[in-house]
């Protein structure tokens, strides 16, 4: 199951762009100069936020809502990497399975102010006076609301694939690297989109917390949307919550449109049903970008290098496969298990618990 195939443009006839070409092209050199504007503002320094505060005036939303889009679709891009290696690792390997996915769950049940409070000053400390460092910040702060539910919608996708399809990787004798582009990935996508987009709008709670930061004496606000309800709650300025929640519903229906519709669209191909479904799901930004045949040239390196890359023969990591030893495996599982539990009791016996037990 190929993900995607390429086949090469033809230059022949029909060279002149059509008006399907111009309306593509448009909305891609839109969207890459609306990402460069986003992205040349994190390069200033980090005192610039003091020189240009935060107004409430609704023309400043624009700019700010862009600003608060590109942090979350780079949270999500960070969750999407993050769920490929984490989900992969748990459901591939039993022993791994016993730790990580309880520590994934308890880490979704981590209030995001608990991350904070280290986060900030790692990341102001890694680029300092830079805006760079509290961007990052606020954008690890949208990655802990989004990725835990992704990464358990990729974990459960791998762990109930059809045994037919699992054959049939096994008949063409695929490696683990290639199974995982071309059965995991394909399997768990029309899943993904859909916990994606959750994501995205889970997202949207926790702007306020990841642009106005504060933690300790340590105040960081940078311009979003977030940042701009944050302010007009502290002066009571309900014209202006009112103005924010105006912009938030543009954007939401923007990405949803031109992001999130077209992957539902183009995920559905990939969609595993033994009965027939009903009505599959359109998008005409899909369609849009499927009758441009400048989205063909531009998409040309991108097809050309993609099978490259998942076609590369890496071997699979073998975490407590093939035939288990009945006598050997529950004894590796219970050393397995005393290495992981063994520093959890020894960080309870630190020399600091008799001290707050005086104190108390």
């Amino acid at each position: 199951m190929a993900l995607y195939k390429f086949t090469p443009p033809s230059i022949g006839r029909n060279a002149l762009p059509s008006f399907w070409d111009l309306i593509a092209l448009s909305l891609v050199i839109g969207a890459i100069a609306l990402m460069a504007n986003g992205a040349r503002v994190t390069t200033v320094p980090l005192l610039g936020l003091n020189v240009t505060p935060l107004s409430l005036d609704p023309a400043n939303l624009p700019i700010y809502a862009l600003r608060s889009i590109l942090r979350m679709l780079l949270a999500i891009v960070f969750s999407l990497i993050f769920t490929f290696i984490y989900a992969a690792v748990a459901a591939k390997s039993r022993r791994a399975e016993m730790v990580l996915i309880p520590v994934l769950d308890i880490l979704q049940s981590v209030p995001i102010l608990g991350f904070l409070t280290f986060t900030v000053t790692f990341f102001l400390n890694l680029f300092p006076g830079s805006v760079l460092g509290a961007e990052l910040a606020s954008v690890f702060a949208i990655f802990t609301s989004q990725a835990w539910n992704m990464t358990f919608s990729m974990y459960q996708s791998m762990r109930n694939q059809p045994k037919d399809l699992e054959e049939v990787t096994a008949s063409f004798h695929l490696s683990g690297w290639q199974r995982f582009w071309r059965l995991d990935v394909p399997f768990a996508m029309p899943g993904l989109v859909w916990n994606t987009m959750m994501s995205m709008s889970g997202g949207w709670f926790f702007v306020v917390a990841s642009e106005a930061i504060t933690v300790g004496d340590t105040t960081v606000t940078l311009p979003g949307v977030g940042s701009y309800v944050a302010l007009a709650i502290k002066q009571q300025n309900i014209l202006a919550i009112f103005y924010a929640v105006i912009a938030m519903l543009v954007v939401i229906i923007l990405y949803d449109q031109f992001l999130f519709r077209p992957l539902v669209a183009w995920a559905d191909k990939f969609r595993f049903e033994t009965t027939s479904s009903g009505i599959a799901p359109t998008s005409w930004m899909l369609d849009l970008f499927r009758r441009a045949r400048i989205t063909r040239y531009l998409s040309a390196p991108v097809a050309l290098i993609a099978p490259l890359i998942w076609n590369l023969q890496i071997p699979s990591l073998r975490l407590g496969s093939g035939k288990p030893n009945p006598v050997a495996s529950p004894a590796i599982d219970w050393i397995w298990l005393g290495l992981v539990v063994t520093p959890s009791l020894c960080l309870r016996r630190t020399p600091t618990a008799p001290r707050l037990n005086q104190i108390r």
